[in-house]
């Protein structure tokens, strides 16, 4: 309870416009019976219709107040539950948005998807939903114990009995429907990780005839996700029966012991009307309060998932005191930089370099030589274990990430378009962006051609990852993205794999024309896109083996001159 009120305490304005009206609509409830039992008397002592007929014009009233007020109190508490559920995922997604990259390796973007939606909505179905309902019947419980005790005392303290069981049972459904949601919950997610796996694959389960292979292992996981919470709904149903009888029990034992009451002269008739109308009253609340217990508790199990994505710390985040940084030339530097995802293995070693405005920078070496991490230490995805990584002498763990990561321009070997249109993807980098530096930037980048002979030119919609676009189409679009912000460092990680030759004809020349000027760092496994850099850093094992110039490193005899050779074979 404690984790749900700071929830919902941020909106203590309705949630006590809320609390108002449940208290009142409490006070009308128990108001009724009372009056009821006291006017029967009196009709049956003195024979006074015209009491008779003001009190049913009373109860008509009092119940008429009831629902209105029911309305504040269901309005409120709508109010309170979608919002909080809003901000909810707000914070989740803010949360996400500030993990560094090392994070979405250990947690699947269903699991994500499946805690931010699903769980999210299963916390505001049956807990904020159902938490000022709950709160109103645990007051109108307490008021009718108050009343039966005012009505007599012997005969409350007889219907007593049953309570303790009630609130055991609850507490042994409740505890065992937790348990076993969570593990519902995380077949949820593994269904969400598996679907998205298998749209983003629809290709390449078609071209291999494995439908009837994916659509058994759905199956099966459906299958376990469907047993579990089938478990569920047969705890909740053994729950209610359970409920309902024990509630009926002490019901039958006020009505036997009531009647002697009645019989031996010590309880008026209208009083243990008044009585039997109370006790009647208490069966929905203390079904409605074991039900919230149990749906509770597997809010509880999903808000505990959601914890856990919010407690992962920020590994890469803006320091107090951080600073914008200004304007840059381009310098790129490395001090006695190490790296590691996991201590103790190092993915970087002692990596010392200096890399001058303009200058351009080729990575090469074996796949897990350390290239892409390299690339990360720039763009601060990452910071290095050891040593500092600086642009302008400006240390990148003292400057805000937004103002460093404005002035690079990352060109991915997989390119990532978003839903929208081919404008609004060009200008993400820089969403004020006018159509004219839209234009611009895809003339550059050699896609104002092929945007322009589409029907609906840069307006043109997209569907996820622009699969309607050609492999070379999408890399120049990623290009144009690049050039948009005027970049004064500029990332290529194998721009210009997988294209045919005239699309990499294409995309190489917009290459050329988005260097000019820039400090440039290459990514490449095919040695020839690497010839005409100034610089050739070769990396092995994590460290900088070689350096220089193309023919200068094929002559040396050296790691780079092994995998030209190799190269060159595969090609005769």
């Amino acid at each position: 309870m404690k984790q749900i009120i700071r929830l919902v305490l941020p909106y203590w304005v309705h949630l006590t416009g809320g609390l108002v009206c449940l208290v009142l609509v409490t006070a009308a409830q128990l108001f009724v019976p009372r009056y009821v039992g006291q006017s029967i008397d009196s009709v049956i002592s003195g024979r006074n219709f015209a009491l008779l007929n003001r009190s049913a014009l009373i109860v008509l009233g009092a119940l008429a107040l009831r629902s209105l007020l029911l309305y504040g109190q269901y309005y409120f508490t709508f109010y309170i539950s979608h919002r909080a559920i809003a901000d909810l995922r707000a914070r989740l997604f803010e949360r996400v948005q500030g993990w560094s990259l090392d994070r979405f390796e250990r947690w699947t973007s269903g699991d994500l998807i499946s805690r931010m939606v699903q769980d999210t909505s299963l916390i505001q179905s049956t807990v904020l939903t159902g938490l000022m309902e709950f709160l109103g019947n645990v007051l109108f419980l307490a008021g009718i114990l108050v009343m039966l005790f005012v009505l007599n005392w012997r005969l409350a303290l007889f219907t007593l009995i049953v309570i303790p069981a009630l609130l055991g049972a609850a507490r042994v459904f409740g505890h065992e429907i937790q348990r076993i949601s969570l593990r519902a919950q995380a077949q949820i997610a593994d269904l969400a990780s598996l679907l998205r796996q298998t749209f983003s694959g629809a290709r390449i389960i078609r071209a291999f005839t494995q439908e009837a292979r994916e659509i058994e292992r759905f199956g099966r996981r459906n299958e376990r996700a469907f047993q579990e919470n089938l478990r569920i709904g047969q705890l909740i149903a053994t729950q209610f029966p359970v409920v309902s009888l024990l509630t009926a029990l002490g019901l039958v034992a006020v009505v036997w012991q009531g009647g002697r009451l009645v019989a031996g002269g010590t309880m008026t008739a209208g009083t243990l009307i008044a009585f039997l109308v109370y006790a009647a009253l208490t069966i929905e609340p203390a079904m409605t309060i074991s039900r919230f217990y149990g749906a509770a508790r597997q809010g509880l199990a999903a808000l505990e998932r959601i914890r856990e994505v919010l407690d992962v710390p920020e590994a890469v985040r803006d320091l107090p005191g951080a600073r914008e940084l200004p304007h840059i030339s381009g310098e790129v530097a490395f001090h006695h930089v190490s790296f590691s995802y996991e201590p103790p293995h190092r993915v970087l070693h002692d990596i010392t370099l200096k890399v001058r405005p303009g200058e351009r920078v080729a990575l090469v070496g074996p796949s897990g030589a350390g290239k892409t991490t390299f690339i990360n230490l720039v763009l601060r995805f990452y910071d290095p274990t050891t040593g500092t990584v600086t642009i302008d002498e400006h240390d990148l763990r003292t400057v805000r990430l937004r103002s460093l990561r404005r002035q690079i321009g990352l060109v991915p070997q997989e390119t990532v378009l978003f839903i929208g249109n081919i404008a609004e993807n060009i200008a993400y980098a820089r969403p004020e962006a006018t159509r004219e530096e839209v234009i611009a930037a895809a003339r550059v980048a050699n896609a104002h051609e092929f945007i322009a002979a589409l029907p609906a030119g840069y307006d043109t919609a997209l569907s996820e990852d622009g699969l309607q676009l050609s492999g070379g189409q999408r890399q120049r679009l990623a290009i144009a993205r690049a050039v948009i912000n005027d970049p004064r460092i500029v990332i290529l990680d194998e721009a210009t794999s997988a294209l045919d030759a005239e699309s990499e004809r294409l995309v190489q020349e917009a290459l050329d024309r988005l260097m000019e000027g820039r400090t440039t760092f290459v990514i490449a496994h095919r040695l020839a896109t690497v010839r005409q850099a100034d610089r050739i850093i070769v990396l092995e094992g994590g460290r900088i083996v070689e350096e220089g110039r193309h023919d200068e490193l094929v002559m040396s005899g050296g790691v780079y001159s092994r995998l030209a050779r190799l190269q060159l074979e595969e090609v005769t």
